[in-house]
Parts: structure tokens; C-alpha cells; sequence
């Protein structure tokens, strides 16, 4: 049986927060959301919060393009301002990853791309 959109999905965060968890990210949020933008995860690493989108794709899939449109960029960063306004004890830097997550021949990989795009 083939798994739905939803499913994959979650199975993408998942894999994605035990690999960022590995890497010594402390996990604050998932799925948080703010109006009508999410933003998958929320981590502290270091001395800065991470905001993390995280991109899963089922079997063989491949995509062309930006992983990130210039959109949903905006809405990433007007979220985590909001994140950070609602949460002002917050003093850290930020920063925005992405994590890609693929199942290419029965097998789950994940890359993690640290800041996969900046606030302009």
C-alpha cells in the first residue's frame, strides 16, 4: 500500500529530528505554527535558534526547482519573528536550515543544509 503525502511526511520529520537530535540539536518546537505558515522545526544548536524546513520525498521521486520558494520564505521568517517576539527571553541569532529527507531504493537518507538561505 502506498503512503499518502501526510504519511511521508511525517515519517521525513521524524528522521529528520532523531538526525539533528544526533548532531547535538536541542529540539524546542515541531510542527509550530504561526496564521497560516509552520515551520517543521525549532531547535537551539549552539549559541544560535534554528529554524528548520524540512523537505521529505517518497520513493524515487524527483524534484526540479528550489526546494524553498521566494514565498514560502517570507512566510518562514515572518513566522520565526513572531516565534521570537512571542518567546522574548530568546536572545540568540538565527539561522535557517533545510533538511531534505529521500527514500531512493528502499532506503531513507537525510542532508542537512545549514543555512539554506538568509533574511534580506
Amino acid at each position: 500500500m502506498d503512503q499518502t503525502t501526510l504519511e511521508i511526511g511525517r515519517v521525513g520529520e521524524d528522521l529528520a529530528q532523531k538526525y539533528l537530535s544526533s548532531l547535538g540539536f536541542k529540539i524546542l518546537e515541531r510542527n509550530w505554527r504561526w496564521r497560516k505558515c509552520e515551520i517543521d522545526i525549532i531547535a537551539i544548536h549552539r549559541d544560535k535558534i534554528v529554524f528548520i524546513e524540512v523537505k521529505t520525498r517518497g520513493i524515487n521521486r524527483i524534484e526540479q526547482g528550489v526546494d524553498i520558494s521566494h514565498s514560502q520564505r517570507k512566510r518562514i521568517i515572518n513566522a520565526a519573528n513572531s516565534y521570537l517576539l512571542q518567546r522574548a527571553k530568546i536572545k540568540l541569532e538565527s539561522r535557517f536550515d533545510l533538511v531534505r529527507v529521500r527514500k531512493t531504493n528502499g532506503d531513507w537518507w537525510v542532508e542537512h543544509i545549514r543555512g539554506a538561505f538568509e533574511v534580506v
